[in-house]
C-alpha cells in the first residue's frame, strides 16, 4: 500500500516538475515587467519551485538530484549577470552618470492658506515613486539612477505625487482631495494666477526668483537645504514676490548658515 501511495505521489510530482512547468511559472511571474525587483522576485519563485521538485524527488536518481541543483544554481547565476549588467547599463545611459540623492523643500498656497500634501499610506513611508517622491516632509526626493534629468523638473514631481502641473492650472493632492487651481479662477474678489517662486542659495546668501517656465524647472542637484532649493507653489493675485520661505531656509539663517535677501517691490 505505501509502494503505491508513494508511486501516485511521484506521478503526480513528475506532472508538476517538469521543465514545461517550471519555465511557464517563472515566465508567469517575470513576464509583467523587467524591472530588477521583479526578477529577483520570479527567480525566488523559481528556486522555490526547484527545491520543492527536488524534495518531492529526492528518492529518485542522482542524475535528478544532480538536474535540479544545477537548475537552482543556474537560476542564481543568470539572476546575478542580469542585475549586474542592467545595473552598469543603466549607470551608462543615465544622464547623471550614476546614482543620485537631490533634495528641494517646497511650499504650496492657494489664496493665501497653505496647502498639506497627501500623507503616505499603507506600508509605504513616501508619497510617489520609488525614484520621485515625498516622505510627508515637504521635500522632493529623487534617488536612485535617474535615466534623464527631467525627472527631477517640477512636472515629473507633481505627477509622480498625483497631481498635474502646467503652466496655466495645477492639481494638488491633499488629505481632503484634489485642489484644482487654475488661471482666471477667483481669488477671494480678484482672479487668481498660478505662480511658482525659487529661493536659491549661492555663496551663503538666499535670493529669490520667479519661474516663467516652472514645470520644467529641474531641482538643482544638491543633498541638504539649502543649498538644495525651495520651490513656493503659489495660486493668488499675480505678483512679483512671494513673502513666503520654507522652514529650512529660516533655520539655516538663524543658524548664521546664511544670508536671505528680502526682495523689494
Amino acid at each position: 500500500m505505501k509502494h503505491a501511495e508513494h508511486l501516485l505521489i511521484g506521478r503526480r510530482s513528475a506532472r508538476f516538475c517538469n521543465m514545461e512547468s517550471i519555465l511557464f511559472f517563472a515566465q508567469s511571474i517575470t513576464s509583467f515587467a523587467y524591472d530588477p525587483l521583479f526578477v529577483v522576485i520570479g527567480a525566488s519563485g523559481v528556486i522555490l519551485a526547484l527545491t520543492i521538485c527536488a524534495v518531492w524527488l529526492s528518492s529518485q536518481t542522482n542524475f535528478i538530484k544532480a538536474f535540479f541543483f544545477s537548475s537552482i544554481s543556474a537560476v542564481v547565476i543568470v539572476t546575478t549577470l542580469y542585475i549586474v549588467l542592467g545595473t552598469v547599463q543603466l549607470v551608462r545611459s543615465s544622464s547623471t552618470g550614476g546614482p543620485v540623492h537631490w533634495h528641494a523643500d517646497f511650499r504650496a498656497f492657494r489664496c493665501g492658506e497653505e496647502l498639506d500634501l497627501i500623507d503616505p499610506s499603507g506600508f509605504s513611508n513616501k508619497e510617489g515613486t520609488q525614484t520621485v517622491h515625498e516622505h510627508g516632509d515637504k521635500r522632493i526626493h529623487i534617488e536612485g539612477i535617474p535615466e534623464e534629468e527631467t525627472i527631477a523638473s517640477l512636472k515629473n514631481f507633481i505627477r509622480a505625487v498625483g497631481g498635474t502641473l502646467s503652466h496655466d492650472a495645477m492639481s494638488f493632492p491633499t488629505q481632503h482631495g484634489d485642489t484644482l487651481m487654475k488661471n482666471g479662477d477667483m481669488c477671494v474678489d480678484e482672479e487668481g494666477f498660478l505662480q511658482v517662486f525659487l529661493w536659491k542659495t549661492k555663496n551663503g546668501e538666499a535670493v529669490q526668483s520667479k519661474l516663467e517656465s516652472f514645470p520644467e524647472y529641474i531641482i538643482s542637484p544638491e543633498v541638504f537645504v539649502p543649498p538644495g532649493d525651495c520651490i513656493i507653489f503659489e495660486f493668488d493675485v499675480p505678483k512679483p514676490y512671494t513673502e513666503h520661505i520654507c522652514e529650512q531656509y529660516e533655520i539655516a539663517e538663524s543658524n548664521g548658515d546664511i544670508n536671505i535677501k528680502i526682495p523689494s517691490s
